[in-house]
């Protein structure tokens, strides 16, 4: 039984940068498209800022449509001139747009499934408002560091759920608290509800699958360790608690509006 759309699955991918002939495998992102109008659809990959930040470059794999080969493409992300992307201008949100060419998946004949922003794509305030909440079950899609294969592009799915979600919360820290486990790699993985049936009392169930979120961060358990002769910190010892922080889908769509005007004028966007 499928519980979750072969197009989410497939729109994840891992991005890395190369080393000398190796690549390291550092990050997370994940395909969107935008409708523009009269059948006209944007690709984009989303991923967070600071999986970007520092480089020139990275590499993403994708698979031959006919074949089903895995290929590495080399993705320029700098120049010059400056970033070749947009980035949320506030500090808690940890979010980053690239344009992708449409073009060059089709002719190269590449494999592309992706999350459609405005239909697969729920805001938190729609989450909450429609059964959405603390104890809503959540899906992470993403590729830990060393959980890479070569010789396949599937991510890992690790489920979890929404640990505290509350909308003047969001509003004011940018995040959606998840108690998942997230490691190192899985920065820009996306979050995606699992479709409830069932619900307590007078509540609905949030019934469908949708793209709610993109993690960045989680938070860290810290314990101080003091000696006991001169009271003084000897060692400061930190952990992954367990809960994950995600900004939430509102973001991501500002950065996609801002990635689209910097690549188009008002007057391509309004035909």
């Amino acid at each position: 039984m499928a519980l979750i759309p072969e197009q989410f699955i497939g729109a994840v991918l891992s991005i890395g940068i190369r080393m000398g002939s190796n690549i390291k495998w550092v990050g997370t992102g994940f395909f969107i498209v935008k409708n523009l109008g009269e059948n006209r659809y944007q690709p984009m990959m989303i991923t967070n800022k600071h999986v970007l930040d520092g480089h020139s470059n990275i590499v993403i794999r994708l698979r031959k449509k006919n074949s089903g080969q895995l290929v590495v493409i080399d993705m320029p992300i700098k120049n010059e001139n400056g970033k070749l992307y947009s980035e949320h201008p506030d500090d808690k949100v940890d979010v980053a747009a690239v344009l992708l060419n449409g073009g060059f998946l089709e002719m190269n004949d590449l494999e592309f499934f992706a999350f459609d922003v405005d239909l697969n794509a729920t805001n938190s305030s729609d989450f909450l408002d429609n059964g959405g909440g603390e104890g809503s079950n959540i899906y992470m899609l993403g590729f830990p560091m060393g959980l890479v294969d070569i010789d396949s592009n599937m991510p890992i799915c690790r489920c979890g759920c929404v640990a505290r979600a509350d909308k003047q919360e969001i509003l004011r820290t940018k995040n959606i608290l998840l108690d998942i486990q997230n490691f190192p790699g899985n920065s820009g993985s996306p979050i995606i509800t699992k479709a409830e049936v069932v619900s307590i009392g007078d509540t609905r169930p949030f019934g469908k699958v949708s793209l709610i979120g993109i993690i960045h961060s989680y938070i860290p358990y810290r314990e101080t360790l003091i000696n006991s002769q001169t009271g003084e910190t000897v060692e400061i010892r930190s952990e992954n608690s367990g809960i994950a922080k995600a900004n939430p889908v509102e973001y991501i769509k500002e950065v996609v509006d801002m990635e689209l005007r910097r690549n188009y004028t008002e007057d391509e966007l309004a035909h």
